[in-house]
């Protein structure tokens, strides 16, 4: 099928994405069910209950004090927050949800104005609008990989059921755009100019985070058909995503519908694409994921770091903190395997320390950008916390400890939920379920692993 007609008329006057389940999508993507209920094996009814919920339980065997805090009974915690709430709520970018607006959404900057202006009010105007609270599959991937990383520190078959509930729920909420195993976000996202993604309709990032835990799942379980899944997706990236030329470099396109490149995007995908390839001993995912990895090398600049898009003239940001997160954390995993003077060896250790050194505050606040400070962002908190417990380096271990007393101290609400800024003039204290409490409850689970073995992710 050609890109665009994937596009309804509807789709492209900006009304909402209504794509039918019966389109023929998803219909050869490999079946998965939950292998075996190991909630049912449990010994404690609720993982996310009745451990040391409280500050009296600092110093606990469950994990470390940090900033006044058990930082496991925190990601407890906040798990028990989002599970209470079903794991649904609102998204910075939902504001096209809303039924008020997204019929008035007919043209890419009234989406833009619609989008920005409810993300950016001084004020939560989501209840007002109509605004749902919904799931999101990325949000609901970054949940599934939590619990996934507390089952592996743990050993607690309570956490693996909740992850495997997670999983079906991702499996029955794939893409009914495409065949193979996909996931998009549940609305309308214009992306600046670049770009309009209809509500449903897959991109490379949000599939690369909902198919993590299926190989994740794998690896612990050794279940055939999560590795089926997360094969599927890789295929999706290979067969189905669109592909542009870049300085000589065939690269990824953002969505299956555009011809943006994005840095960190083709990072991602060359990070599941090498690790499904090295897990089924599969070369054209290996060889495919070398040639992406081989673009993102190429492109860091002289300063260490990597702008938004390619070319840089397209970037929307500069030298952005988690998304250079996302770089590092995918590069962190395919060069345990290589020299030290292998170029994306020294790329990855020259783009560490240029993010420790440009993107963090003395304090551990997490610069929006290396040159603009605020808003000190909790995704960028979050992903901080992944990249630098990815590698044992004391000054590594620091920073990512700083970085949580900060978060934990700033954004944390005793109840359980993060909140997700602090601007010059105006915090943002809305609990954005993916944005804000799926991002801490994975970097939670990363941080304390980091101190109770490695898992193979």
């Amino acid at each position: 099928m050609d890109r665009d007609a994937r596009y309804t008329d509807a789709e492209r006057s900006g009304a909402r994405s209504t794509v039918s389940s019966d389109s023929g999508g998803g219909a050869t993507a490999p079946d998965w069910e939950r292998p075996v209920a190991a909630d049912q094996r449990r010994k404690n009814p609720d993982f996310t209950v009745g451990r040391d919920f409280e500050r009296d339980g600092i110093g606990s065997r469950d994990g470390p004090a940090v900033a006044g805090y058990d930082a496991a009974a925190v990601c407890r915690t906040a798990l028990a927050w989002a599970r209470e709430r079903d794991y649904a709520g609102y998204d910075p970018y939902d504001g096209l949800n809303s039924p008020v607006l997204s019929a008035a959404a007919r043209h890419w900057l009234l989406r833009l104005v619609v989008i920005h202006g409810v993300q950016k009010f001084p004020l939560n105007l989501r209840p007002y609008l109509g605004v749902p609270k919904e799931r999101n599959p990325k949000g609901v991937g970054l949940f599934a990989s939590a619990y996934l990383n507390e089952y592996e520190r743990t050993g607690e078959d309570v956490a693996l059921g909740e992850a495997e509930r997670l999983l079906d729920w991702l499996a029955d909420n794939r893409s009914p755009a495409f065949d193979r195993s996909s996931w998009g976000y549940n609305f309308d996202w214009q992306n600046s100019t670049k770009f309009f993604l209809p509500a449903t309709h897959p991109c490379g990032v949000v599939t690369v985070f909902c198919a993590r835990p299926f190989l994740q799942h794998h690896d612990l379980t050794g279940y055939d058909r999560s590795l089926e899944v997360a094969r599927d997706a890789a295929e999706f990236l290979l067969e189905d995503i669109g592909t542009e030329s870049v300085d000589g470099h065939e690269v990824l396109t953002y969505t299956p519908y555009d011809s943006y490149v994005a840095i960190n995007a083709n990072a991602l995908a060359a990070d599941l694409l090498w690790r499904v390839g090295q897990r089924l001993d599969e070369r054209k995912f290996q060889s495919r994921a070398r040639e992406l990895f081989a673009f993102v090398v190429d492109a860091q600049t002289e300063e260490g770091g990597w702008h938004y898009s390619a070319p840089a003239s397209d970037s929307h940001l500069g030298y952005d903190n988690f998304h250079t997160g996302f770089v590092l954390e995918s590069l962190s995993r395919y060069v345990r395997e290589r020299d030290a003077d292998h170029p994306a060896r020294e790329a990855y250790d020259r783009g560490m320390r240029f993010h420790r050194q440009n993107h963090f505050e003395s304090d551990g606040a997490p610069k929006f950008e290396d040159d603009q400070s605020r808003p000190y962002d909790v995704h960028a908190a979050a992903q901080a916390l992944i990249t630098f417990t990815r590698r044992e380096r004391p000054e590594d271990v620091e920073l990512a400890r700083r970085v949580l007393e900060w978060t934990l101290d700033r954004l944390y609400d005793s109840e359980g939920c993060f909140h997700r800024r602090i601007g010059r003039f105006v915090t943002d204290e809305t609990p954005y379920i993916r944005w804000n409490q799926a991002w801490m409850c994975l970097a939670l689970s990363a941080f304390l692993k980091r101190g109770h073995g490695e898992v193979r992710v």
